[in-house]
């Protein structure tokens, strides 16, 4: 019998157990109870008087915990079936307490007695490989944690510093990084100073050469600093350059300051806000919470006739909207509740009581200990269509209403004309949200089927269908 011909040739017993012992790490014969009837083991894995002892239990006891089921279920399915399975990763336990070695095991049928063939891999060198790239990984991540957090303390300190701070590449002359105060300085945003040159950001006359004179002031330990002109804004400043190797290539730190002595302002934040405050097309007005005006802008007055903001000194927000004090609660209740308040249309009334559409975002903030809102009014600009005068309150209701406001409290009116009031405040905020119920619903603080209930009641639907 030879290979040619699809047969295996006869291989003596002996042979058999030396080809079984060489192709695998560990052999192990079990019957069909899973009870181990022998073991045979490569000379370069372990002595097999170390295995020796296995014969006679059962496989199972010599397993961790966690590999029983696995072997179980993976040996029932090949037993009850005779057909191939895949192979299964156990653990046996070590020789020392709390170890354990891992066995990649294969199923072979190797007769008709029933007897089963477990081949099995050592695992420790992949596992030993895996245990260093996981540490390897782990360093790795620890490595790349340092560099954020050294990166963080670096911006950090480049945005507090009051001394613009620009690093320059010595081989090109250009701006490698800055400061928000640099950018301030030279009048430019980070990204677009990034790149450029530095010598651009000068007069001609100090930008010529200017790269390789830093870079002598920078080697000199005598020199300190050099004074400049910048292109724009044209201010004299004083630059002092440290020159410095990294990554193999000789950079400058250039630390600029004004010539006449003055910090630069890093943070325009506050000059911006005034400027939009004064030079807004918005109306934009401070309120305290009791309705009160503590400041307006030129586009307030602008919008209410108001000669000058003296003469809005002890009025209310409310004596300027359509509705009054009606506006004015729910803008302020839904500001306090959700922190601001969007798109709130209504009438702004000027001094000389003409009325325009306009629409209202409000925040709510805290002025000290104090809680202010501030109101954004913009002009709607838009035609109202005529209101159908079935979905309005009555004249009498109107006035009857009217009559009570400021002579009693907002829980003896509501307890009096209840019906009136809720009526008035579902229309009003249907109108105020272009009939969009769910806004309606959220601005009333009412569930959508609430709602939909009060419509009914007062016979609205019609209407905002």
């Amino acid at each position: 019998m030879t290979w040619s011909s699809g047969l295996i040739p006869m291989i003596e017993p002996e042979i058999v157990t030396q080809i079984i012992s060489s192709i695998s790490d560990l052999a192990v014969v079990l019957n069909t109870g899973g009870q181990i009837l022998g073991v045979m083991t490569n000379p370069r894995f372990s002595s097999a008087d170390d295995f020796k002892f296995w014969e006679g239990d059962a496989f199972r006891d010599h397993l961790t915990i966690e590999s029983i089921a696995k072997f179980e279920l993976r040996f029932k399915a090949f037993v009850e079936t005779n057909d191939p399975v895949l192979p299964v990763e156990l653990n046996h336990p070590g020789a020392q307490p709390d170890t354990s070695f891992p066995m990649r095991y294969t199923f072979h049928q190797i007769g008709t007695d029933g007897a089963i063939l477990l081949l099995g891999q050592d695992l420790r060198p992949v596992w030993d490989i895996q245990q260093q790239l996981v540490a390897a990984q782990i360093a790795l991540e620890k490595d790349y944690e340092a560099q954020r957090h050294n990166d963080t303390l670096f911006r950090v300190l480049m945005a507090s510093t009051d001394e613009a701070a620009v690093f320059v590449a010595l081989s090109s002359g250009e701006v490698s990084d800055c400061n928000p105060t640099a950018s301030t300085l030279f009048g430019k945003h980070r990204n677009d100073l990034r790149g450029s040159s530095f010598a651009s950001a000068f007069d001609a006359k100090d930008g010529r050469d200017l790269i390789d004179r830093l870079a002598a002031i920078g080697a000199d330990a005598d020199a300190k600093s050099m004074t400049v002109s910048t292109r724009s804004p044209k201010r004299d400043v004083v630059i002092r350059p440290t020159l410095f190797r990294v990554a193999g290539e000789q950079m400058l730190l250039c630390r600029v300051s004004l010539a006449d002595g003055n910090h630069v302002q890093a943070d325009t934040l506050n000059s911006n806000l005034i400027g939009l405050f004064e030079n807004g097309i918005d109306g934009i007005v401070f309120a305290a919470k009791d309705g009160r005006i503590l400041s307006a802008n030129e586009a307030f007055l602008n919008q209410t006739d108001v000669t000058n903001t003296q003469e809005l000194k002890g009025r209310a927000v409310s004596d300027f909207l359509g509705r009054g004090s009606v506006d004015m609660n729910v803008i302020f209740e839904n500001a306090s509740r959700n922190g601001a308040m969007r798109l709130y249309l209504t009438k702004l009334v000027s001094e000389h009581g003409s009325e325009r559409s306009v629409e209202i975002s409000t925040s709510s903030l805290q002025a000290g200990n104090d809680a202010a809102f501030v109101l954004v009014i913009r002009d709607a600009n838009r035609v109202e269509s005529s209101k159908d005068a079935r979905s309005q309150a009555t004249d009498v209701d109107m006035v009857s209403l009217i009559e009570l406001i400021g002579s009693q409290s907002l829980k003896d009116i509501v307890a009096q004309t209840t019906d009136v009031v809720e009526k008035m405040c579902i229309e009003t905020a249907v109108e105020m949200t272009s009939n969009n119920r769910v806004a309606a619903a959220e601005m009333l603080g009412l569930s959508r089927q609430s709602l939909y209930v009060k419509l009914r009641k007062y016979d609205l639907l019609k209407k905002d269908s």
